[in-house]
């Protein structure tokens, strides 16, 4: 679905620009952009965050492997967990 979020900031962006200009005058239209980018960003980091959160936890349908590594960005010992009847993979720290 980035796609979609994609449209949605390009049309708060315009809407913005053409109501600032008609309203505000050139530099009222560019505060708005800002502020709409703004407001984009938050809202985009508050769900990438709750994505985040969702594949963190561990799900009863994902089996654990007899693969382990060390995730060579964090350093700590990770397990893949497996879902037998999709194939999709997770990664989890080894407890």
């Amino acid at each position: 679905m980035p796609g979609v979020y994609s449209w949605i900031a390009v049309a708060v962006a315009v809407l913005a620009f053409v109501l600032g200009t008609q309203v505000l005058g050139v530099v009222g239209g560019f505060v708005l952009i800002v502020a709409a980018l703004a407001t984009l960003t938050v809202a985009a980091a508050l769900v990438g965050s709750r994505a985040r959160r969702r594949l963190a936890r561990r799900d009863p349908r994902f089996r654990p492997t007899d693969e382990v590594f060390r995730d060579p960005a964090t350093g700590r010992v990770t397990r893949v967990h497996v879902d037998a009847t999709t194939g999709e993979r997770r990664y989890w720290r080894d407890s």
